[in-house]
């Protein structure tokens, strides 16, 4: 595991942090769902949910504008090239943070895995130094349908999510530890706390290839189809590792249906 340290970036790009009003809490439906290490891996989706389609395009550096970009290399994005954001710490007045002060941090890196039971998929993030690192990333058929016993009830066409989060802090990056395709689906950073279901756009990655989310980018880890799984990536992002969540089942009734088979051709 290395750490990197003293990435410097631009505050007012991620302004939306400091100072906006939340949504009012009577009129809005927010989420009582509290994202614990229990909930985060089982949690309670009720039956009946909406369904949500995302649409899904190729990922390329011009389809990624405003949430990322395409990796061909991994040390490609590192904080000693200056290109792997960190957030400085927020202040609580008016004055500002001393120059080269308040992102020494840097980033942490390490395994990312992932892997189906059934219809369920779970991600596991052994990069940080966090029990709440044990995820259901989504599952396979609507939850009345789910179950863990292989084959599983779904067509293995699609993923259907319940969730999504943000990192404030700082960047991520996912990289495959072998050249297969995956899926990411990422909601814009300018949204902020204000996130809907229709905000968010499923991109498929190419196999060879990984991808950089900027920092307060909404997305929920990688996807992968059952025939390359169990799968591992190397994960980097900001080594404080804040993390903001929405549950679309709690919080809208819904689930997002992405498609999990849309293979763009090798670079």
């Amino acid at each position: 595991m290395r750490l990197a340290k003293g990435c410097h970036l631009r505050v007012s790009r991620f302004s939306f942090f400091c100072g906006k009003k939340s949504r009012d809490a009577a009129t809005a439906g927010i989420s009582s769902f509290e994202f614990t290490p229990e909930n985060f891996m089982n949690p309670d989706l009720p039956r009946g949910l909406r369904i949500q389609d995302v649409p899904i395009v190729p990922a390329t550096d011009e389809s990624l504008e405003g949430f990322g970009n395409v990796v061909h290399n991994p040390d490609d994005f590192t904080c000693e090239k200056g290109n792997f954001e960190i957030v400085p710490w927020p202040v609580s007045g008016w004055r500002s943070l001393d120059p080269h002060t308040g992102d020494e941090a840097g980033t942490v890196e390490g395994d990312f895995d992932v892997d189906w039971c059934g219809d369920f998929f779970y991600g596991k993030n052994l990069a940080i130094a966090s029990v709440n690192n044990h995820y259901l990333d989504g599952l396979g058929a609507p939850p009345a349908e789910a179950t863990h016993e292989e084959p599983g009830s779904g067509d293995g066409e699609f993923i259907y999510l319940w969730m999504s989060d943000y990192h404030p802090d700082g960047g991520q990056l996912f990289w495959p530890d072998r050249p297969i395709p995956f899926v990411v689906t990422l909601g814009p950073s300018v949204k902020g706390d204000e996130i809907e279901p229709s905000d968010m756009q499923a991109f498929a990655v190419s196999p060879g290839q990984g991808v950089y989310f900027h920092p307060g980018t909404w997305h929920n880890g990688v996807y992968v189809s059952k025939e390359y799984c169990p799968a591992r990536f190397l994960t980097r992002q900001g080594r404080v590792h804040a993390r903001v969540s929405c549950s679309w089942a709690n919080e809208f009734q819904t689930l997002l249906r992405v498609p999990l088979n849309f293979t763009p051709t090798a670079p």
